[in-house]
């Protein structure tokens, strides 16, 4: 069974910006858009995206939720886009969470954002 949070696109594009990064003093810049795609034939409203970043140490943080106390609505069949940037210790992390969606006064959907890694070029092959 399909449910509607399934039908929801997410894709999710990062970047590492050499530079701005500080490689010798363990500073590592990276950005990262979300873009959420609202497939239903009404608007719906971005209640919070929730994310964790696990740094390459296995620390754990909680990352800022700019969406708390304001509304923010996404149009039928239209897409919105959320950009950040991450500063990290480590050159790699994984970042994962997810997203509240208010379809009516009633009805949450919850999205969840699979593991994705930020990470410096050619650490990994």
């Amino acid at each position: 069974m399909v449910s509607i949070a399934d039908s929801f696109a997410l894709i999710i594009d990062t970047e590492y910006v050499e530079e701005v990064s500080v490689p010798t003093q363990f500073r590592y810049f990276f950005t990262y858009t979300i873009t959420i795609t609202n497939p239903l034939s009404q608007p719906v409203s971005l209640s919070t995206i929730k994310l964790l970043l696990t740094d390459g140490d296995g620390v754990i943080t909680e990352l800022n939720n700019p969406f708390q106390d304001n509304d923010y609505l996404i149009s039928s069949q239209q897409d919105f886009c959320y950009s950040n940037d991450i500063i990290t210790h480590s050159p790699l992390s994984i970042v994962q969470g997810k997203i509240e969606l208010q379809l009516n006064a009633s009805e949450l959907v919850v999205i969840t954002i699979e593991p994705f890694r930020l990470v410096t070029p050619n650490l990994l092959h």
